[in-house]
């Protein structure tokens, strides 16, 4: 399995252009059960959406996790090195954006779709970045996929210095000044009105009780 610790965020070092993945992600909407649920975990990378989602589906019967981080990254990894870029370039730059991105979210999005079935609660885990000011994209795929149910929730970064501790643990960058700026960029995204939103300035599993309750 491809380690993922250092994947995520990489719109924090380019200006992306959302709308490819916006029309991608729609188009692969489909209509799910009237009992199912779709719940999108969006954040930034180190909040905890991993761990977070990990321990839900424990805890909530008949649910799903799906993690576009662990479907996609091979692919644009492998990607990168294709067009002679380092790793940590593979997010950066506008083929990425314009024609990796879409399938990044669209695949996992399909399939989050096809397993909405009975009262199957699935998990779509991903950061989103950019497309999470889009609200034509939210408001599109509540309707693409009625008349099962609908969520995102969003998990709120926590202070600067517990969040770089977070990331250093997973092994991902979090040197002055680069992550001071990182936080900044990622943090200034905004969110779309209708998401809940969760604070992670607090033990997981108050964070996990806190999405259990949403989730009703």
């Amino acid at each position: 399995m491809t380690d993922v610790s250092q994947l995520g965020g990489g719109y924090a070092d380019s200006m992306p252009d959302p709308e490819p993945t916006v029309e991608a992600v729609l188009q692969a909407a489909r209509p799910g059960s009237p009992d199912a649920h779709l719940v999108v975990i969006a954040g930034p990378p180190g909040v905890g959406k991993s761990a977070a989602t990990a321990r839900i589906v424990e805890l909530l019967p008949n649910s799903l996790w799906l993690d576009k981080d662990i479907t996609a990254s091979g692919f644009i990894l492998q990607s990168a090195r294709d067009r002679g870029l380092p790793e940590s370039a593979a997010y950066g730059h506008e083929h990425y954006h314009r024609h990796l991105r879409p399938h990044e979210y669209a695949g996992p999005t399909a399939q989050a779709c096809a397993n909405l079935v009975g009262t199957r609660q699935v998990l779509l885990v991903g950061g989103w970045g950019p497309e999470l000011a889009v609200d034509r994209l939210w408001t599109g795929l509540r309707q693409r996929i009625a008349p099962s149910r609908f969520t995102v929730i969003h998990l709120d970064a926590p202070p600067l210095e517990e969040w770089r501790r977070r990331m250093a643990a997973r092994g991902s960058r979090s040197d002055s000044p680069w992550f001071e700026a990182f936080a900044r960029k990622v943090t200034s995204q905004p969110v779309w009105e209708d998401a809940s939103r969760v604070s992670t300035d607090r033990p997981l599993a108050e964070v996990v009780q806190v999405i259990l309750n949403l989730l009703g």
